[in-house]
């Protein structure tokens, strides 16, 4: 069994596609071995509304109970998973001025303005896949030069529904060049990469980034990834991370990291 076991990327009912309460899911972590869980529920800057990401200020306000309640038993941890932050940097600044976040995830969600990934039906003709892939990547790419985040996300989450969903081939040779100038650029930034364990669960087979990104990170110098579920249930929490311990380690990783007050605090890959 792996020790060290640190969830940065879980959510809660309070995210618009989850269903278990903080509460629920801190008993389980702990019942399962688990040493601490960042929550980090959806705030996709440009989709505020139509993704109820008001709702995130129920999950600050229970945050400190749940802190107390498990103090000196489970690390709990502050986050918040930043949809879109370069789309909308506006929005973006204004919930991170609210303070005491220990982990900012920067992710993309979107295959176009106000439009998730997860509600393309990529077996309609007029969808081009290499389209959705090119805004994505580009997106990306912004995200990174702008950089008000600690962690970018699941880099390369088309694919969980392109393929893990749908079953297309996804190529992304052609997006190649903005791939490593985005890996470059948060090597340069000290910026880390999470590597989300989803992909085992959702059809997919492998973490996201896939082996060969996170291979290029660590070739560019990158030593800081996180391990996140991407948990929207409780059971998901810490899913499959032996699996991507072993990865990390094979590629030459010793370490991992979670966050305290945006600071990498790194952990023995043991």
């Amino acid at each position: 069994m792996k020790l060290n076991l640190f969830d940065s990327h879980v959510h809660t009912a309070h995210s618009f596609d989850a269903r278990d309460g903080i509460g629920e899911i801190c008993a389980h972590a702990l019942d399962h071995g688990v040493m601490g869980v960042a929550i980090t529920d959806h705030y996709d800057c440009d989709m505020v509304e139509k993704c109820h990401c008001q709702e995130i200020q129920k999950t600050f306000r229970e945050l400190p109970a749940c802190q107390e309640a498990y103090k000196n038993r489970l690390r709990i941890t502050k986050g918040i998973e930043l949809g879109q932050g370069q789309a909308a940097p506006d929005v973006a600044e204004a919930i991170l001025r609210e303070g005491g976040f220990d982990v900012v995830l920067g992710s993309i969600h979107s295959a176009g303005p106000c439009l998730d990934i997860s509600e393309v039906d990529f077996n309609d003709p007029a969808v081009r896949v290499s389209d959705i892939l090119g805004y994505y990547f580009q997106a990306v790419y912004d995200m990174a030069v702008w950089g008000n985040f600690d962690v970018m996300a699941h880099l390369g989450y088309p694919e969980r529904y392109i393929w893990g969903k749908y079953r297309i081939p996804v190529n992304f040779t052609p997006f190649e060049e903005l791939i490593q100038e985005t890996l470059r650029r948060l090597v340069d930034t000290g910026k880390g990469l999470e590597v989300n364990t989803s992909g085992y669960r959702q059809g997919l087979g492998k973490t996201i980034p896939v082996t060969r990104i996170l291979q290029r990170y660590y070739q560019l110098g990158g030593r800081i990834v996180t391990l996140g579920s991407d948990a929207h249930r409780k059971e998901d929490v810490a899913s499959d991370f032996g699996v991507a311990m072993d990865l990390l380690t094979g590629i030459g990783f010793e370490y991992f990291a979670f966050y305290r007050q945006r600071q990498p605090v790194m952990l023995k890959l043991i």
